[in-house]
């Protein structure tokens, strides 16, 4: 990553009493692509229009390499949009939406031209000048409105939501090429979203909001495997969460027994703790020397394609939902009593809130 581009500092918005955003701050480096994440409401949208300056925070600043962009209208600022609507215009051809923002800068006929032609080419739809948008498919539309938003040269690119209205095959294959896109070009980029897979799949490092606030940044591994509190757990999907008291730097004790957590090091003996689980910690195992095996019961299975997902019940109660590969066996039966093992990677031990 290069040398910081944006910085924003201790932004705070209020709207009727309600506090979209509290003392928020951030950067984001020369290109790289950052992912702000988060539940509805919990302000991402509201951040990223303070940054392009279509809105004023009540507090707080924005900074672009260093220099102070608050008060400069959005139109100066030499940032690129694109959004969840495309906002293209219906009436003009695939050329002319694209060279619209050029056009308005001044730029010559032949260099509009030869621009439109290479951001084409760029995002797979050299060809397609003189086609209409209303003939085009969702995924079309959004390829031109991503190289709309290219064309220019934008400093800083910011999508909010850009794939929310195509389906999850469209999204995932356009997620591919997007990611591909921003790096070929080297664009600065600012990615809102409130979907897991889609901040996870392209972005180099995550921002999560929760309530107006960051609560945890990191790449997205980091992020997955160790969220930093039970709210980005169970945001990220994870259902696997039950209380622990850690005994000693190898471990924590909990309702399935004891169990080996690296994790445990970071923590005083004695500390509450919740325990994540993470779904593909979880392996049939026959071997008496394996690490955290627990006895459970089969109450449900699906299959997912590549893998079986089950619900299964301890002997206490607990009900965990896992992930397994039975490459060299069947998957268990509904009803069927087994022996798992928890491999100590995919656990980690969360702070207790409050």
């Amino acid at each position: 990553m290069g040398a910081s581009l944006l910085q924003v500092r201790d932004v705070s918005k209020i709207y009727d009493d309600v506090r979209a955003l509290e003392d928020v701050s951030l950067d984001v480096a020369e290109t790289e692509v950052v992912a702000l994440l988060g539940p509805s409401g919990c302000g991402k949208t509201t951040l990223l229009r303070i940054i392009a300056g279509l809105e004023a925070p009540d507090t707080g600043a924005v900074y672009l390499a260093g220099r102070e962009i608050t008060s400069v209208p959005p139109h100066r600022r030499g940032f690129g949009l694109m959004f969840q609507d495309y906002v293209l215009f219906p009436h003009q051809d695939v050329f002319h939406n694209v060279a619209f923002g050029l056009e308005m800068q001044g730029w010559d006929r032949e260099r509009v031209r030869e621009r439109v032609r290479e951001m084409l080419a760029l995002v797979g739809l050299s060809g397609y000048e003189r086609r209409r948008v209303f003939e085009l498919s969702g995924g079309e539309q959004q390829r031109v409105a991503l190289a709309r938003s290219l064309a220019p040269e934008p400093r800083l690119l910011m999508l909010d939501e850009p794939l929310g209205s195509l389906d999850r095959t469209l999204r995932e294959q356009l997620l591919d090429e997007l990611r591909q896109i921003l790096h070929q070009v080297g664009v600065t980029a600012l990615y809102v979203t409130h979907d897991q897979q889609e901040a996870f799949a392209l972005a180099d490092r995550v921002i999560i909001l929760r309530s107006g606030r960051v609560v945890q940044q990191g790449t997205p591994e980091e992020i997955y495997r160790h969220p930093a509190d039970a709210f980005v757990a169970r945001f990220l999907g994870h259902s696997n969460l039950i209380p622990g008291r850690v005994r000693d730097r190898r471990g924590v004790e909990t309702e399935l027994g004891f169990l080996v957590v690296p994790d445990a090091a970071d923590f005083p003996p004695g500390a509450r703790v919740t325990v994540l689980i993470r779904p593909e910690a979880a392996e049939l195992t026959a071997d008496a020397d394996a690490p955290n095996r627990v006895s459970v019961r089969v109450l449900d299975r699906s299959f997912r394609g590549d893998r079986y997902r089950i619900q299964v019940a301890h002997a206490g109660g607990l009900e965990l939902t896992l992930e397994i590969v039975p490459l060299d066996r069947p998957p268990p039966e509904p009803g069927e009593e087994v022996t798992i093992s928890l491999h100590p990677a995919g656990l980690a031990l969360l702070a207790v809130e409050g």
